[in-house]
């Protein structure tokens, strides 16, 4: 499942309120600096509390990324089945 956070959002409670098998969240690249490295840093925190009926990893596009490779990096995400508790930059930071 895709998830989006967004500037003023709170990735544990958004994580937290979702459910399934997968759960890639797309940490938008507007967020202020702290907000920013908060997001990323709670990836495996969140990721081992999930585990094991919850994969959870990250996108985070940079000014540049195209939205296909967005899209791509998400599904692919989706479908690692060993892969938890990552973040992907995709595109130009």
């Amino acid at each position: 499942m895709r998830l989006t956070l967004e500037s003023g959002g709170d990735i544990a409670a958004l994580v937290r309120g979702a459910g399934g098998e997968s759960l890639v969240v797309v940490i938008s690249p507007m967020l202020d600096a702290l907000t920013m490295a908060q997001a990323r840093a709670s990836i495996a925190p969140l990721a081992v509390e999930l585990a094991p009926s919850t994969r959870l990893n990250a996108v985070v596009p940079g000014e540049e990324a195209d939205p296909a490779d967005i899209d791509a990096a998400v599904a692919f995400l989706e479908q690692a089945q060993s892969t938890t508790g990552q973040v992907l930059e995709i595109g130009k930071r």
